[in-house]
């Protein structure tokens, strides 16, 4: 028909159309990242609270997991002597934990002690585990554990004194079920001879935030806090923290 014409999109209208929806799809696509890495993030912190409380559970009811490899005698530690599991003067004593740096790793040793002749079980628990002379075994049963989505420990700081310590020591008082956390700075060496560690007194039952954050260190970090009580819940996770709060020297 004379004087009609054929309806349709402009260039400019088409390009208006994919500007809008590329920009609406770019938007949706960050929204499900960041819901994404905030509930993997949150997997990660509530994990690292459960395998936390879980070394105290195991030292409280005793759990071995050493094999026969360790001896004790006259209050000497021989990691190398083979030794029926149950028949040995060790005494497992608790575990320690280091954490490493930029790494979402945490490596887990036996601790182990042995009866000092004539003990007085009287004493303060703190005295009795110097009594003991925990020893930190390295050779054997050492175990690891992976945060999960290798959320890293971007930092640590003991609040007493601002310091990274970056080791935590649980060990079970011999003469009650009650655990006693110590926690250090863990240089380049584990120290196997702990008897330093838990004679200083600076370095016992104190608050430690313990940090992590996100695979692509993204957002703010979440803390797990180990407040120095006797069971599994002195360990607690505390999300939306500050980097401040991690920053021990």
């Amino acid at each position: 028909m004379a004087g009609s014409r054929q309806a349709g999109f402009t260039i400019v209208e088409i390009s208006l159309f994919m500007a809008i929806s590329g920009l609406l799809f770019l938007i949706a696509l960050v929204g499900t990242s960041n819901t994404i890495r905030t509930v993997r993030f949150t997997d990660s912190g509530r994990s690292l609270e459960a395998f936390a409380q879980k070394q105290y559970d195991d030292i409280i009811n005793g759990l071995n997991n050493r094999g026969d490899q360790i001896s004790c005698t006259n209050g000497t530690i021989d990691a190398g002597t083979p030794s029926v599991v149950g028949t040995s003067s060790c005494l497992l004593m608790g575990k320690l934990l280091v954490f490493t740096q930029g790494s979402p790793t945490v490596t887990i040793y036996n601790v182990v002690g042995t009866e000092p002749s004539g003990v007085n079980y009287s004493q303060a628990d703190d005295v009795l585990i110097t009594a003991f002379q925990p020893q930190a075994i390295t050779t054997t049963a050492v175990t690891s554990y992976t945060v999960p989505w290798l959320a890293p420990f971007t930092g640590f700081n003991r609040l007493s004194d601002n310091t990274a310590t970056n080791g935590l020591l649980l060990i079970r008082s011999p003469k009650s079920a009650r655990v006693v956390s110590y926690t250090f700075k863990v240089l380049a060496a584990v120290p196997n001879d702990l008897t330093s560690v838990v004679s200083t007194s600076t370095n016992r039952a104190q608050t430690t935030n313990f940090c992590i954050k996100s695979a692509d260190l993204q957002g703010a970090p979440a803390k797990l806090v180990i407040s120095g009580g006797a069971s599994q819940s002195a360990a607690s996770i505390v999300f939306d923290s500050t980097d401040g709060e991690c920053n021990g020297l």
